[in-house]
């Protein structure tokens, strides 16, 4: 008899197939659908399968100042200073924001600041 099982190796899961009918000791019986997720849509967790929820992605605000700061650079650079106009006072006061965030001189933020009008 096929039976589909999902294992615990050295902190890893791994899905196996027993077709002698006993699965391994220490291995939880599961479904196909379970044994083909492994890893991507189900889990083992105290000892039963369960949904897979990836960690979430977080990335740092010191990069994503970094990012914004290049962005917002080539904007003010295309909009206003290739153009040889002033630059609003919104809008550097947002880079300066953004540089303080970026080189490490601002540690008290928790969110990048708010993108001003266009």
């Amino acid at each position: 008899m096929l039976k589909y099982y999902l294992l615990l190796v050295d902190g890893i899961v791994a899905p196996g197939i027993c077709l002698s009918g006993d699965i391994p000791a220490g291995a939880v019986e599961c479904t196909q659908e379970q044994y083909e997720g492994c890893g991507s849509a189900y889990t083992l967790e105290n000892g039963a399968v369960v949904a897979y929820t990836p960690p979430a992605l977080v990335i740092p605000l010191k990069d994503q100042a970094t990012t914004a700061l290049a962005s917002a650079r080539t904007y003010v650079n295309n909009t206003y200073t290739m153009l040889n106009e002033a630059t609003p006072d919104a809008w550097v006061t947002y880079l300066k924001a953004l540089m303080a965030i970026a080189s490490g001189t601002d540690t008290t933020s928790t969110a990048l600041p708010t993108e001003p009008a266009t």
